[in-house]
């Protein structure tokens, strides 16, 4: 294991100074992917602290390779970021909808129904696939990284991706109104 990570484990500053000045970049990367051209970027910057502040409480949580390491704060931020942005979607939600114009035609509303249930039942499906499998499709269908991104992030081959989701959607594909979610 690598010197940083057992002086972070030790909760030595001088080793997470050196994890935020080596990492901050990738963390902000995943952030901004995830919350969506945020309208504040305080969110942004709450984002990457309480990520890092994580990375600090549960570094004795890590066991494996720098490797593993990068993989596992982007894990960290991942979850973090998706819990803000729907932090943000909720509050954005409760505004008063006197002052919101309708965003659906109203011979639409249906359609769009029909979709949102789709979309969760592919989301509760997924979550019954395998850890590898469930974390290509989130981040292929709601993180929407291309194949060639998710590869570099997981460190496999673009075609082992593209088998794992062509698989994967062979699984799912039971139900046939989650097809209509990746087409």
């Amino acid at each position: 294991m690598n010197d940083f990570i057992q002086r972070l484990q030790r909760h030595d500053e001088k080793a997470l100074k050196y994890v935020v000045e080596h990492y901050l970049g990738f963390v902000k990367a995943i952030t901004l992917k995830i919350l969506e051209k945020p309208s504040d970027f305080m969110l942004v910057e709450e984002c990457v602290n309480d990520v890092f502040l994580l990375i600090w409480q549960k570094s004795n949580y890590f066991i494996g390779e720098e490797a593993d390491f990068k993989r596992w704060i982007g894990m960290i931020t991942k979850y973090k970021a998706i819990d803000l942005y729907r932090k943000q979607q909720k509050q954005l939600a409760t505004l008063p909808m006197e002052n919101i114009p309708p965003l659906i035609a109203p011979d639409n509303i249906e359609q769009q129904l029909d979709k949102l249930y789709a979309k969760e039942q592919l989301l509760l499906e997924i979550m019954h696939l395998p850890d590898l499998d469930r974390e290509l499709f989130l981040m292929r269908y709601y993180l929407e990284y291309t194949n060639n991104e998710i590869a570099e992030i997981l460190h496999i081959s673009k075609s082992a991706v593209e088998n794992r989701l062509y698989r994967g959607k062979k699984k799912l594909a039971k139900n046939p109104k989650i097809q209509e979610c990746w087409t």
